[in-house]
């Protein structure tokens, strides 16, 4: 590997991890306005089947990427209003609990 591909991206492109050409890059911004997309077509019109489904993706995305690629992921998230951790996964999913059970209850 050489130094130029182990430097920190600061374009706002990430690696294409769905391209089979390992030079691909995406913008992080298009990456998330589609798993957004994703998500809103999961949700049921509630919000915290919403954010559970797209923390989970996104971390999940994030995961797959290289190192010197995550940060320019996790500010483009930053600057959509979330933040890319696990901590905020975890609240997530516990509200999405939460609701599934208040759910379950009404029926």
């Amino acid at each position: 590997m050489t130094s130029k591909n182990s430097l920190l991206r600061t374009d706002g492109f990430i690696t294409n991890i769905d391209s089979c050409h390992p030079h691909d890059v995406i913008r992080a911004d298009v990456v998330l306005a589609r798993l957004e997309k994703q998500a809103g077509r999961r949700c049921g019109q509630f919000y915290e089947i919403y954010q559970s489904h797209l923390l989970g993706n996104a971390l999940d995305y994030l995961a797959q990427l290289p190192l010197k690629d995550r940060p320019v992921f996790i500010g483009a998230a930053a600057k959509r209003g979330y933040m890319l951790t696990l901590a905020e996964e975890q609240r997530a999913q516990v509200d999405y609990n939460i609701l599934m059970s208040q759910l379950a209850a009404e029926d």
